[in-house]
C-alpha cells in the first residue's frame, strides 16, 4: 500500500534530522526542492508568488527538444501524409548530464550520488501539482509536494488513492452544490473519473 500522502512543508527539524538509527526523516533532495523554489521565486518582484509550472519546467529541461512541433496542416487533405511526426516511442537514456544541467546542480549543492534522485524528485513534484492532485491555483507549483516528491524519488511507495478520491469528490460537490454549476470551476483530476 505505501505510506499515506500528506502535503506539507517540512520543518526544520525534519529536514536535517534524524531518527535512533541513523535514518533520515525525509530525503535530502526535499531540501534542495525547497531551495531551488526559493530561487525562483526570488526571480520575481512579489516574493510572495508562486512559481508557475511553466516557469518549473523551463528552470528544470535544458535537454535539447527531441521532437518538434509538427507544420501546420492544410484543410480539406485528402491524401495521408507521409509524416505524421509521431515519436517513434523509443526512449534513449542519457548517460551524461548536458553542461546546462551540471551548472544547475552546482548552484543548488547538489551532491553526485543525489543528482538522479533530485532530477526525478523535480518531475515528481509537476506530476503530482499538474496530474494527480491539482491545486486551486492550477498552473502553479506547491512546495508542500516537495517531501512526497523526494520520498517517491527515494523509492519509498506512497499511497495516491485516498486523496485522489477526495480530491474528485471534492470538486464534485463544489459542482453539485452550487446554484449555477456551468460557472464553477473546481480544480480536481477529472481525467480520473473519465478512466
Amino acid at each position: 500500500m505505501g505510506c499515506l500522502y500528506d502535503e506539507v512543508v517540512p520543518s526544520a527539524l525534519e529536514l536535517t534530522g534524524a531518527d535512533e538509527k541513523g535514518g533520515r526523516f525525509i530525503p535530502r533532495s526535499s531540501k534542495y526542492l525547497l531551495y531551488a523554489y526559493r530561487l525562483l521565486q526570488g526571480t520575481d518582484d512579489d516574493q510572495c508568488s508562486n512559481v508557475s509550472i511553466e516557469k518549473w519546467v523551463k528552470f528544470w529541461s535544458k535537454k535539447a527538444i527531441k521532437y518538434h512541433l509538427p507544420p501546420p496542416r492544410k484543410e480539406k487533405k485528402m491524401v495521408r501524409p507521409k509524416s505524421t511526426h509521431n515519436p517513434l516511442g523509443d526512449i534513449t537514456t542519457d548517460e551524461r548530464w548536458s553542461i546546462a544541467e551540471e551548472a544547475l546542480f552546482e548552484k543548488l549543492c547538489i551532491e553526485e550520488n543525489l543528482k538522479e534522485e533530485f532530477y526525478l524528485a523535480v518531475y515528481l513534484a509537476c506530476w503530482l501539482c499538474t496530474f494527480v492532485l491539482p491545486g486551486k491555483d492550477v498552473n502553479s507549483i506547491r512546495p508542500s509536494t516537495f517531501k512526497m516528491a523526494s520520498m517517491m524519488a527515494n523509492g519509498r511507495r506512497v499511497s495516491l488513492a485516498i486523496p485522489i478520491l477526495a480530491s474528485i469528490y471534492e470538486g464534485l460537490n463544489i459542482i453539485a452544490s452550487s446554484s449555477r454549476p456551468a460557472r464553477t470551476s473546481p480544480s480536481f483530476p477529472v481525467h480520473f473519473v473519465y478512466a
